[in-house]
């Protein structure tokens, strides 16, 4: 999305992750966000827990709009705003330097077990960029 393919091999199992500091790159930034942009968790990989409240903090607010405006005024208006969140966290991953100051370090070795969770209710599949991500390289070799 926003022509950005990830590149390197899927690497955010749960038999690889638990318990395990993550570096942090720019594909695993961009993985997050697809999976669970609304959610925040991609902030929260990138260290940066203020913006990751902040997302937690809009979807909670977002679930007392279908009581609060109609219910199907408020479950559209909810729908759309959690759709533009999500877009937009896929976005500025996407658009993110490789060397952003944000993607140095790594993360804390409870990352996986805290958040990652999140990024599995998506309906997205574990790895569904890989067609893209093999097309891609086709194209290069």
């Amino acid at each position: 999305m926003f022509g950005y393919i990830p590149t390197g091999p899927f690497d955010l199992t749960d038999e690889e992750t638990v318990g395990v500091p993550l570096v942090r790159t720019k594909q695993r930034a961009y993985m997050i966000a697809v999976w669970a942009g609304p959610w925040g968790a991609h902030q929260f990989f990138l260290g940066n827990t203020p913006a990751g409240l902040v997302h937690w903090l809009a979807l909670s607010t977002l679930v007392g709009f279908p009581s609060s405006m109609g219910f199907w005024t408020g479950l559209s208006i909810a729908l759309l705003l959690n759709i533009g969140m999500w877009l937009f966290a896929v976005y500025s991953m996407a658009v993110m330097d490789e060397d952003d100051p944000k993607l140095r370090g790594q993360t804390s070795s409870q990352y996986v077990d805290r958040m990652l969770w999140v990024c599995k209710i998506s309906l997205w599949g574990v790895d569904f960029w890989r067609k893209h991500r093999d097309a891609h390289e086709g194209d290069t070799a």
